[in-house]
This record gives structure tokens, C-alpha cells and sequence, in this order.
């Protein structure tokens, strides 16, 4: 699997957060699963990604240590097909506990009519 360099995906995630792209969020591990929709980026730092939910919700990821490659939606089983029509490629954090993933993926812009 290819990586995306760390300053290379924070940047990635500071464009995202100056866009104010809304971005959907899917994380695991053996204890928990999480699924956001119309997450946004608010906070972007060498070691930690803030992302808020319009229901003022918040999710802190500790990335010092994280490794990220790019994550395509079409990677997903095939039923997943409805929602993931709606995603752009993203990123995938892998993080030290090699059994804790995410995945980020920002919403396709609408064209406008």
C-alpha cells in the first residue's frame, strides 16, 4: 500500500479545513466503530486532527505516530455503493495500535445547476 507523506496529508487536511469541506468519517477498532456525516475539519496540527459534526460533536485524532495512504471510496464492499457514490478519494490513518483505522473522505462537490 502506497503512503502519503505526513506534511503532505496534514496539508491535505488544512486545505480541507480553509474549504470548510464536509467530510465523512469511518473509524474501528476492536472495542468501537464510528460513522460521521458533514464532519468538518476544525483543528490541524502536527499531532492532532480535530473534526466537528454540525451536532456539536467532536472527534480528536492523536496522529504523532499515525501513517496515511490514500483510500478510495470503490474500495468499499460492494452494498456500500449508495453512500459511497457521494465520496471523493480520501485518506486513510493507521495509527500505532495496528488495530485502530479510519478513513476520511471528503463529500463530492455539488456542480452548481
Amino acid at each position: 500500500m502506497s503512503e502519503i507523506p505526513n506534511a503532505e496529508a496534514l496539508n491535505l487536511f488544512s486545505t480541507w479545513e480553509r474549504q470548510s469541506r464536509k467530510l465523512s468519517v469511518m473509524g474501528s477498532n476492536p472495542c468501537c466503530a464510528i460513522s460521521l456525516r458533514n464532519a468538518r475539519v476544525t483543528i490541524c496540527l502536527d499531532d492532532l486532527l480535530q473534526l466537528s459534526c454540525e451536532e456539536n460533536g467532536i472527534v480528536r485524532f492523536f496522529v504523532r505516530s499515525a501513517l496515511f495512504a490514500p483510500a478510495d471510496p470503490k474500495d468499499f464492499p460492494e452494498e456500500s455503493t449508495a453512500w459511497s457514490a457521494e465520496l471523493e478519494r480520501g485518506v486513510q490513518i493507521r495509527f500505532a495500535n495496528v488495530e485502530m483505522q479510519c478513513f476520511v473522505f471528503p463529500e463530492r462537490e455539488k456542480t452548481p445547476v
